[in-house]
């Protein structure tokens, strides 16, 4: 890869990056390549020299974000010093990230281009999340206190748990308590 070619891909990544919140404000048929150009400083020629189309941002936005929410999930479990408890807390609100301060309107729309547009990426992202909660049950001992209940199932519903808290609740502090609740009850309470 040339010099120019690394260039490109960072002011690539740059300009997917400043679309997310464009995104996530406007949903993605309210969004324009004006308001995309704008977001990342550049003229709406300039936009078209590194993509196509919008489609072409928002597919790079998503894949951008999902790396991102990967890395937040899997270091919010790495850690070693705070419970499993608030490990689980940590990476289940991770997931939800920048989205968690959208409308659910521009949300719901997102989800659906998502998983038109983002082929697997969803179920990607969804399925690591999954295996890495899991593992953590596992080695607490959560699906032998939820009478054999597998830890993948425990996990996904964390996880559903997680996704509906979202859109039921409205300040972060409540949102992060209904989790912490979901996680007790597959846990235990916390000590």
């Amino acid at each position: 890869m040339t010099g120019e070619d690394k260039q490109a891909l960072s002011r690539s990544e740059e300009i997917a990056d400043a679309a997310v919140p464009v995104f996530l404000r406007f949903g993605l048929r309210k969004t324009s390549m004006d308001d995309l150009a704008e977001a990342a400083g550049l003229s709406r020629q300039g936009l078209y020299l590194h993509f196509k189309n919008k489609q072409e941002i928002f597919h790079a936005s998503l894949r951008r974000v999902i790396a991102r929410t990967q890395e937040a999930v899997a270091q919010a479990l790495a850690r070693t010093e705070p419970t499993a408890h608030e490990r689980l807390l940590g990476a289940l609100l991770a997931v939800h990230g920048p989205a968690a301060t959208a409308t659910s309107e521009a949300v719901n729309e997102l989800l659906a281009a998502a998983n038109t547009l983002g082929e697997s990426l969803l179920h990607d992202l969804e399925r690591f999340v999954i295996d890495a909660v899991a593992a953590v049950l596992r080695a607490e001992g959560g699906p032998e206190r939820t009478r054999g209940i597998s830890a993948e199932d425990l996990a996904y519903h964390l996880l559903a748990v997680s996704a509906g808290v979202k859109h039921l609740t409205i300040r972060p502090e409540d949102r992060a308590r209904h989790i912490e609740v979901a996680i007790a009850l597959v846990l235990g309470s916390p000590e």
